[in-house]
């Protein structure tokens, strides 16, 4: 990997909702990845993380789903570099959270959250482009209705595929919790699933925590969240 990182154009900003933006990210020299890692932007002097939301299929750029909300310091300084420079510093590839950790014929089950969807996506379109015939299921859980801003494709999906199955959730909605509602829906057959869980760490870790104390194998459970509370 170059840790001096690359150049990249900023090729299109467009908005998915009123608060999520879809980033397309062109490199002067491309840098491969595996579906469901993330790369890191300099903003300032700082590195930034921020997954990758397509799967590595021939096409040479990279998609990001970054919530933008006025006033979030950590997100202005982007976009501020974004409107004056159209281009970014970006280093690439990191994290863990990949298909290739995962056993080629256990069964797979996503838990998202918010923007979270977004390296699921990457995994799920190299599922969908390597015919993979294993089972496959996503549950992601939103703020509101508006937040599901990938609804109608994961629901052209599930109607095209069979072996995929696409729940989503509002996680403010006074509802059961996410994972009681999953542990309702898959009972103790669960335990032949590995978990992919991506979103904010505190929900990450939170279903994590529920999910350990119904007896599900942490060695079954992969997130980039783990492997960065470890190195803590």
């Amino acid at each position: 990997m170059n840790e001096q990182g690359v150049i990249a154009l900023v090729k299109e900003v467009m908005p998915l909702t009123n608060s999520i933006l879809q980033i397309y990210l062109e490199p002067e020299q491309y840098l491969n990845y595996e579906a469901g890692q993330y790369l890191e932007i300099l903003v300032g002097e700082q590195w930034q993380a921020y997954s990758i939301a397509n799967a590595p299929l021939g096409a040479r750029h990279y998609e990001l789903h970054i919530r933008h909300s006025g006033g979030n310091p950590y997100e202005e300084p982007l976009f501020a570099q974004i409107q004056q420079q159209g281009s970014l510093r970006i280093r690439l590839p990191f994290g863990q959270c990949s298909l290739s950790r995962l056993q080629k014929k256990r069964p797979i089950l996503f838990i998202a959250g918010g923007t979270g969807l977004a390296p699921v996506k990457a995994m799920i379109e190299q599922l969908l482009a390597t015919d993979d015939k294993r089972s496959y299921a996503l549950w992601w859980a939103v703020r509101s209705e508006s937040d599901l801003y990938m609804d109608e494709k994961l629901r052209q999906w599930q109607a095209h595929v069979p072996h995929f199955e696409y729940h989503s959730f509002l996680a403010d909605s006074g509802q059961k919790a996410m994972v009681e509602l999953i542990w309702e829906h898959y009972g103790e057959t669960i335990h032949q699933y590995q978990l992919v869980l991506a979103g904010p760490f505190d929900m990450v870790y939170a279903a994590r925590d529920k999910l350990l104390s119904r007896g599900v194998n942490r060695k079954r459970m992969i997130a980039d969240a783990f492997d960065l509370e470890e190195k803590l």
